[in-house]
């Protein structure tokens, strides 16, 4: 197809400059003047186009069109190249930038992690030497709590033991009383008898010689039985009363020591409670020292992640306007006639907060006092140079600094 039209298109540029001519020529003969006197025939002059020249012609103009095309090409594809070649390496440049970059933050980030790592260990370290100090303070105030119940225990069982023991005296004392009065009851109730017997043998011995007072000895008789009556019912009453006593010294003995025991188990009790009471809040304090401690930690763990990050932040901030001095003072630079080749100086450059510059001096010089003196002009020039907006970093890297002057 692309050869058919090769072909085609010279045969009808020559067919279209046959019909032009032939064109021409009819007109100049429909507008041809009359000729005033028919002596001398109009010359008519006409250029005889060859087809094959011309075709001829045609194919080198589009040989020269097509030899111009394909250099085009060649220029084109070459000028591609070029770019792709550059562009490979400006892409392999920053690949290295970016994995030396990414090498750093490597190292950075293990640096930070082993430090990371070290503070963790430490503070493990702490929290177990203060666990330890407040277990060892909790079992020497637990060890002292017992020690403490024991001798109240002790006391308290002492005090209940010796009023036990008093109240038991005392028991006995009325007991022995009682008894020394049943005695004496019954000692007396014994010599009454006896004495009744001898009276009533005296009378039986007396009736056969004295008839006429059998009665006044029956009375006599009744009214001594009547005394012994009363005097044994006397007694019994005084034993009763003595042992209603005694019943009641042995209850209120009892009660006592009841008491004692009741009184020693609420203390029991109560010092217990003081001692659960004195655990737990033993317990909430160390709880409540831990979880401080814990929100130290984290606090201390935040503040340190947090100057890490603001520490990065300010390095790349650092190096970017690091970078942007250097721009400006190389752009401001003026190389001198009489320096040549690639020279180097160190220039101390101090700045006011919004990068004017205050002094400029060559500390290290390149050797070429022009070279150096340029150096400073193009500080100066540059000024004011572009300063992190960081108060903190600016005082710290940027109010009095260095660096290397090596303009390309």
């Amino acid at each position: 197809m692309d050869s058919q039209r090769k072909l085609s298109w010279p045969f009808i540029l020559a067919l279209v400059l046959h019909l032009i001519l032939l064109g021409l020529f009819g007109l100049s003969a429909l507008f041809k003047p009359k000729a005033s006197t028919p002596d001398a025939p109009e010359i008519i002059h006409a250029t005889i186009v060859d087809a094959s020249q011309m075709q001829a012609d045609v194919e080198k103009k589009q040989r020269a069109l097509k030899q111009a095309q394909q250099e085009k090409a060649q220029a084109e594809a070459a000028e591609r190249s070029k770019l792709e070649a550059e562009k490979a390496q400006a892409d392999a440049i920053e690949q290295a930038k970016i994995n030396a970059e990414k090498s750093q933050e490597a190292t950075e980030q293990a640096e930070a992690e082993s430090a990371k790592a070290a503070e963790r260990a430490n503070a493990e370290k702490a929290k177990e030497k203060a666990e330890a100090a407040e277990q060892a303070k909790a079992e020497a105030n637990k060890a002292k709590a017992e020690a403490a119940e024991r001798a109240n225990a002790e006391k308290a069982k002492e005090k209940a033991e010796a009023a036990e023991r008093a109240n038991a005296e005392k028991a006995k004392e009325k007991a022995e009383a009682a008894e020394q009065a049943k005695a004496e009851a019954s000692k007396a109730k014994a010599e009454a008898a006896e004495q009744a017997k001898a009276e009533a043998n005296k009378a039986k011995a007396e009736a056969a010689e004295r008839a006429n007072a059998e009665k006044v000895k029956e009375k006599a008789e009744a009214a001594e039985r009547a005394n012994a009556e009363k005097a044994k019912e006397k007694a019994e009453a005084a034993e009763r009363a003595n042992a209603e006593k005694a019943k009641e010294k042995a209850e209120a003995a009892e009660h006592a020591k009841a008491e004692a025991v009741k009184a020693k188990a609420e203390a029991a009790e109560k010092a217990k409670a003081d001692a659960k009471k004195a655990k737990e809040e033993a317990a909430a304090k160390a709880k409540a020292d831990l979880q401080a401690e814990m929100e130290a930690e984290a606090k201390a763990e935040a503040d340190a992640e947090a100057a890490q990050a603001k520490a990065a932040a300010q390095g790349d901030e650092a190096k970017k306007a690091e970078a942007a001095i250097q721009k400006k003072v190389n752009n401001s630079w003026i190389r001198p006639a009489e320096s040549a080749g690639s020279l180097k100086c160190t220039i101390r450059v101090k700045l006011t907060s919004d990068g004017s510059v205050m002094d400029v001096q060559v500390v290290k010089s390149s050797g070429n006092d022009i070279f150096d003196r340029s150096a400073e002009n193009a500080v100066n020039k540059a000024s004011p140079l572009p300063v992190p907006k960081d108060k903190e970093l600016f005082n710290k890297e940027f109010k009095s600094f260095t660096f290397d002057f090596n303009p390309k």
